[in-house]
């Protein structure tokens, strides 16, 4: 009962982070509408664009360490707690920015929305609290297929909503509050109905802030998980330069609607939803999770090399995203219990909140990477490769004694 809680916390959050995502294409590249002055430089905008996606990745870096440990320190509820309440306000806060035309709080309201979303790295440490070391990969499956369904539905949603016949005159707010109603609904639902847990151990009742991100920093780099880090931070920077490269290619290209690209992402969802999937119900019963890892390396190699051969059609993002998410999808979760069973049960929030930080620091570096090339798609999708193969070279280094415990 309690993993079908989280999973439900998990889906309606990701449902709320994903109805705002389709809007930001269009209020940065829209010929009308949009949040910048006309005679703005399109690599102006293009750098914008991939920083309002990455600076919430960027503020968790510093706020997934610090809940991961304080869910150690004063239990998960409290922190899930605060962390909604936080987001919540970010999206009331991002309605107000558009509104009154101010990019400044636009970009405040998202770190806020980065620094206090800590649900994930925080419910997932708390499945851990509860799942044998062979269930781990399943469960974390559960939670990311609920975290899927909610973000395949977010966007389309929000898409429509964004859509100014639709909605009128504030159409770009609307898809905000909207979000901030789901995310207040769901702290209300998390306080009164999930059940609160004890801390998972005793600390000293006085700790630094600046020892808490110091630790979460540090254990990315311990022996026993830095090269799980370093796969876990290549799957996150692969997925966030994908995506940036997919949206701002419809759009610059084929001119696509805050409604059409929350189809695109929708459709994103759906093969990540249905690779995970497979992955709970086939392939985790028939495969070490070695092999997975490969294999889901190799699938996101078939996918760039789909996308270069495809580099000038509108069918490059919707062919290639079908295998670069199948693999991703086998990827994530065997990573995630390979990083939870490398660790001791003490340090299972900071694992888990330093997985997070590994996500942030994914999409600020491709956001960088994709605005200082695009629209070089070729030179994109050639960096791209090359990391790709880095990536399957060094999970060559993990012996079978690694992945035991966990099938």
């Amino acid at each position: 009962m309690i993993i079908f809680s989280l999973c439900f916390l998990l889906f309606i959050n990701a449902m709320s982070i994903g109805l705002v995502f389709p809007i930001f294409a269009s209020l940065f590249f829209a010929p009308e509408g949009s949040i910048f002055a006309a005679d703005v430089s399109s690599y102006l905008k293009v750098l914008s664009y991939s920083m309002i996606l990455a600076l919430p990745n960027i503020c968790m870096i510093f706020g997934a360490p610090f809940l991961g440990r304080m869910s150690d320190h004063v239990g998960r509820k409290n922190v899930l707690f605060l962390g909604l309440i936080g987001v919540a306000v970010s999206f009331l806060l991002s309605a107000f920015s558009i509104f009154f035309g101010s990019l400044l709080l636009l970009f405040i309201s998202r770190a806020l929305a980065g620094f206090m979303d800590g649900s994930e790295g925080v419910a997932q440490a708390a499945i851990a609290d509860i799942s044998l070391p062979k269930e781990k990969a399943r469960h974390m499956g559960y939670a990311t297929f609920a975290g899927t369904i909610g973000f395949i539905i977010g966007p389309v949603v929000g898409g429509f909503l964004a859509e100014q016949k639709i909605t009128g005159q504030y159409h770009f707010e609307i898809p905000f509050l909207a979000s901030f109603l789901l995310t207040l609904v769901n702290a209300i639902m998390l306080y009164c109905y999930f059940p609160k847990q004890p801390a998972s151990h005793d600390y000293p009742k006085k700790i630094s802030y600046l020892t808490i991100l110091n630790r979460g920093f540090v254990i990315l780099f311990d022996k026993r998980i830095r090269l799980y880090s370093l796969l876990l931070f290549v799957l996150q920077w692969s997925l966030a330069a994908f995506y940036q490269l997919c949206i701002l290619f419809l759009v610059g290209q084929f001119n696509y609607s805050s409604g059409e690209v929350g189809l695109f992402t929708m459709f994103l969802g759906c093969c990540f939803s249905g690779g995970i999937f497979f992955v709970i119900h086939v392939f985790l019963d028939r495969f070490k999770h070695i092999h997975l890892l490969k294999g889901g390396i190799g699938f996101l190699l078939l996918s760039l090399l789909n996308a270069l051969f495809l580099r000038h059609s509108v069918l490059f993002p919707w062919t290639s995203v079908i295998p670069m998410m199948l693999g991703i999808a086998m990827m994530y979760n065997v990573l995630l219990s390979f990083l939870s069973n490398a660790v001791s049960d003490k340090e299972q929030g900071d694992v888990m909140g330093s997985g997070t930080s590994l996500k942030a620091l994914g999409w600020l570096s491709s956001g960088l990477f994709i605005s200082w090339l695009y629209p070089n798609v070729i030179a994109i999708l050639i960096v791209m490769l090359g990391i790709a193969l880095v990536a399957l070279v060094s999970s060559r280094k993990i012996h079978p004694i690694d992945s035991s415990t966990s099938h």
